[in-house]
């Protein structure tokens, strides 16, 4: 559970800021809080209502304690999901530390095991937790906003495994939605846009960490986001091309090595703070 003294009293005036054209006004939906930290090419995203709390992977080893220090910071004194979308250092580097330093409720993981000994390490210490393999759709609902947690649905994929085997999360507040891809290749795009799970969306988590990979300009034209937040570090770029290509589609994009990026919801408005 989470309380919120310093966070949500920057909240209102967040919201005064720019934020994207066509909103509307009308019920109170309660808010969405969403924080992309700033380590390098790795993943983890805070989602928070006002009293609840969801993390999206926690980095690489060395980002743990940034991670911890922002849930404390936040008074975060525990986590009510924790979702890894693959087994990749990246996303679970942090997982050790994180779970001897705070307590999880639930933990969602995809249904597939990988022979890293992080990756070993990691999976060995979820089998004593409330962990879920999601292999078919998992719907939650925290305060207000849904979660749609899809996995892959082929057993085998003829390139990057771990990638494609990837848990995509689907978050929508009310007129706003957001689409946090994992790391899907071209092969799980496909699989994606055949079964019409690839449907617009407010927001997108770039995968791949911005790599030019097959396949993008698919996900693109079908999640249609207005914008997108790219994990990444200046030793490792996000392409040109796909910066490019964000421009031309008139996405405005956002990537980590240039700060933390804050996006807040209220159902109606997104503000995107960097």
């Amino acid at each position: 559970m989470i309380r919120f003294k310093r966070w949500f009293c920057a909240f209102a005036a967040a919201l005064l800021l720019a934020s994207l054209p066509g909103a509307v006004s009308g019920e109170k939906l309660g808010s969405l809080r969403i924080r992309c930290l700033k380590i390098g090419k790795a993943d983890a995203y805070l989602l928070l209502t006002e009293s609840q709390s969801v993390l999206i992977d926690a980095g690489e080893e060395d980002d743990a304690q940034e991670i911890l220090a922002y849930l404390a910071e936040g008074e975060v004194a525990e986590l009510d999901c924790l979702i890894l979308t693959h087994f990749d250092k990246r996303s679970i580097g942090g997982v050790p530390e994180l779970l001897s330093s705070i307590k999880v409720s639930r933990i969602l993981v995809p249904d597939y095991n990988k022979a890293s000994d992080l990756a070993v390490l990691v999976q060995g210490m979820l089998d004593t937790l409330n962990t879920q393999k999601v292999t078919d759709q998992v719907d939650l609902e925290y305060q207000g906003v849904q979660f749609t947690v899809l996995p892959a649905q082929k057993a085998v994929y003829e390139e990057d495994e771990d990638n494609n085997n990837s848990l995509v999360v689907s978050v929508t507040h009310g007129k706003n939605s957001f689409f946090f891809s994992g790391d899907i290749m071209s092969e799980r795009i496909a699989e994606m846009a055949q079964a019409g799970l690839l449907t617009p969306h407010t927001f997108i988590k770039m995968p791949c960490h911005g790599q030019n990979i097959a396949g993008l300009d698919q996900l693109l034209d079908l999640v249609q986001p207005q914008i997108a937040v790219i994990p990444a570090s200046k030793k490792n770029p996000p392409a040109g091309a796909v910066l490019a290509d964000l421009d031309a589609r008139g996405i405005r994009w956002y990537v980590t090595m240039n700060g933390g990026i804050t996006i807040i919801s209220d159902g109606y408005q997104v503000t995107v703070l960097q």
